[in-house]
């Protein structure tokens, strides 16, 4: 044999003895540990386990996660591993053995520069640990690299990264925005602050191509919304880019919140009323920065605002953030009168001729079959921003009923380097601008005491655009002054039309005055927009022609019994009870007055008779009585008031 030959082989065969022995024997949770980095880094290991999930292939992680069949019962070190490789050897199932080099990729600990790899056996049950997954009470580390399922279910709270990233945020609960269910600086509010800022579940789809299409999270019409469900989640945990994910094990189903075709829980409603932040949109002036940039991108806009109008099918809408002047709103009115009939709908002329403009104004579209304005509509510009804070009333055509409806866009939460003094964020969770918002709220109560005069009505509806979550200072200022927070009698602590950085809250706002609550049947916010990624919008790069992400704001939308008072509680004692017929021949009706005494009298005082009302509906015998035909006084007595009311004996 050559010499030289000889001498090669000799240096190989050494070099493999010297490896051979070289190489640890260590288990998975060995080689983990019970710290963040390996204390085996850089060194040559054989270990063992089984194949938990593989993510080999094209623009996937590259590797397979590996698992100690059994553990070894310290619930401090993980029982998994990442095996980082291109060889697409292994199967699911399979328990293999791997030679290989300890290394810490990005804060994983993992395995990489594989020499050697054996499939001892196939198709073993997979070692799943099951957990809850307490925000509050997490550390990561003890499962990294394991198969996880979580015994438990789970929201998506936020899909802005689902097409970019192909990632989805999972948590225990919804989140909400603490200043939309506590005061801002109150002990709830500060523990809210806290649990927020916990660490969320992040789903990654294991790819690592950005924008990869078919998103692999979405559903048949393309989107995951948040609200959406998942229960007992199969997923290997991994810590990749600086931050923790989840790689799905097999396919999650999601469930819940499925996109609506049309607003509910309006109840047994005569007029139907809505409030919609359209997100500037325009007739023309594109491209100034705001709003549509182009024709094109006006033309997609059109196509969502019109569908999102028609499916809310109200008869009055109040508009926010509709171009200044009229041309937007006649081609918005013109494209709901082609769609449905002739002359259906029409909008108030505000005067406004800023045309050429993307500055917004709040303005009012109503259905012409249904209801009129009563007198003129009024603009209140104290303080600015200007065309933002409207009132008009509308009477019903079907029985002459009346009310006042103050649409408003208060400031906006933005530009807080410009703020100065009070209106400078102040740190308690509500922002810039918040100064001047109070102060709108002010000037609305005051604009309100006045036209409630001018109208002659006291049912007033205010909704809108206000920037303030439901519990922040200028919501309080309204309520303070007599208005009531509709979203939280009817839907408590669960209410949103907006989501920012994965909380939820609502800053389009529907509060009434207690005569119109009364009226108000149901409170529908059309969860079209702010549940939806942001990826649908006019501008977005997977536009769809249909109304989902027509806004980043959800319509609101109100049911009224106009003329009928529904939720009674709401009114003073004098105003809710109600007697009928008032032309009486042997009995007549009292209504809502139930524990109060009610007395019969005649015109000069004489009293004929008095009980006690036992039911909300009770009926007050009079045959009895023999009364003679005229005019009889009724007085009612119940929670410190006295109604005083007449009958006509026939």
């Amino acid at each position: 044999m050559n010499q030289h030959i000889k001498f090669t082989i000799t240096i190989l065969f050494s070099f493999f003895i010297q490896n051979l022995f070289s190489q640890i024997n260590l288990t998975i949770p060995e080689i983990q540990g019970n710290g963040s980095s390996s204390t085996y880094s850089s060194k040559l290991v054989k270990t063992n386990g089984i194949v938990t999930a593989k993510f080999i292939g094209a623009g996937k992680v590259g590797g397979y996660f590996l698992q100690d069949a059994n553990g070894d019962g310290n619930i401090y070190t993980s029982d998994g591993i990442f095996v980082s490789t291109l060889v697409d050897n292994v199967l699911v199932g399979d328990k293999v053995e791997v030679t290989a080099t300890v290394t810490e990729n990005g804060g994983r600990t993992q395995l990489g520069g594989v020499t050697y790899t054996s499939k001892i056996n196939s198709n073993n049950s997979l070692p799943i640990t099951k957990i809850q997954f307490n925000p509050s009470n997490w550390n990561w580390e003890q499962y990294e690299g394991m198969l996880l399922q979580f015994d438990q279910t789970l929201y998506v709270t936020n899909n802005y990264y689902l097409q970019q990233y192909g990632q989805l945020s999972l948590n225990p609960t919804r989140k909400f925005t603490p200043t939309n269910q506590f005061l801002p600086g109150s002990s709830e509010y500060s523990a809210l602050v806290s649990a927020n800022s916990k660490a969320q579940l992040t789903l990654d789809d294991g790819i690592t191509t950005t924008g990869y299409s078919p998103i692999v999270f979405a559903d048949a019409s393309g989107t995951r919304r948040t609200g959406e469900r998942v229960t007992n989640l199969l997923a290997v945990a991994d810590y990749s880019g600086s931050y923790n994910v989840l790689y799905p094990a097999q396919n999650p189903i999601f469930y819940g919140n499925p996109r609506p075709t049309a607003p509910t829980e309006l109840g047994n409603y005569n007029l139907k009323v809505c409030a919609f932040n359209l997100e500037i949109y325009l007739a023309d002036s594109y491209g100034q920065g705001y709003g549509p940039n182009s024709t094109t991108e006006a033309a997609k806009q059109h196509v969502k605002i019109l569908a999102a109008m028609l499916a809310i099918d109200a008869d009055i809408y109040g508009i926010i953030e509709i171009q200044e002047g009229q041309n937007a709103l006649i081609k918005l009115v013109n494209a709901m009168n082609a769609t449905t009939s002739a002359g259906r709908y029409a909008f108030i002329n505000d005067g406004s001729n800023t045309n050429g403009s993307t500055y917004t104004k709040a303005a009012y579209i109503y259905r012409t079959d249904k209801v009129s304005p009563y007198l003129s509509l009024k603009n209140n510009n104290s303080p600015s921003p200007y065309n933002r804070k409207k009132v008009q009333a509308f009477t019903m055509n079907s029985n002459g009923e009346r009310f006042i409806y103050s649409i408003n866009h208060f400031k906006a939460k933005s530009g807080c380097s410009s703020a100065t003094g009070q209106d400078a964020d102040q740190g308690d969770g509500q922002s810039c601008y918040n100064a001047t918002r109070v102060a709108e709220a002010n000037s609305t109560l005051n604009f309100l005491a006045t036209n409630k005069i001018y109208y002659n009505d006291n049912d007033l509806l205010v909704m809108g655009d206000l920037n303030a979550h439901g519990k922040e200072d200028p919501i309080q200022t309204l309520e303070k002054g007599g208005l009531m927070d509709m979203h939280r009698v009817f839907h408590a602590d669960s209410a949103y039309s907006y989501m920012y950085n994965g909380q939820a809250g609502y800053l389009d706002h529907a509060l009434a005055s207690t005569s119109m609550a009364a009226q108000i049947t149901g409170v529908s916010v059309f969860h079209i927009n702010s549940d939806e990624p942001s990826m649908f919008e006019y501008g977005g790069s997977a536009y769809q022609p249909n109304m989902y992400r027509s806004s980043d704001h959800d319509p609101v939308v109100i049911g009224l019994s106009l003329g009928n008072y529904n939720n009674v509680k709401f009114l003073a004692f004098e105003d809710k009870v109600r007697i009928k017929p008032t032309l009486v021949t042997t009995n007549f009706i009292v209504s809502n007055a139930k524990g109060a005494y009610i007395q019969i009298h005649t015109i000069s005082g004489l009293l004929l008779k008095q009980q006690k009302i036992e039911a909300d509906e009770q009926s007050i015998e009079l045959g009895n009585l023999k009364l003679s035909s005229g005019m009889y006084l009724v007085r009612i007595l119940g929670e410190g008031k006295v109604k005083r009311l007449k009958i006509e004996i026939k």
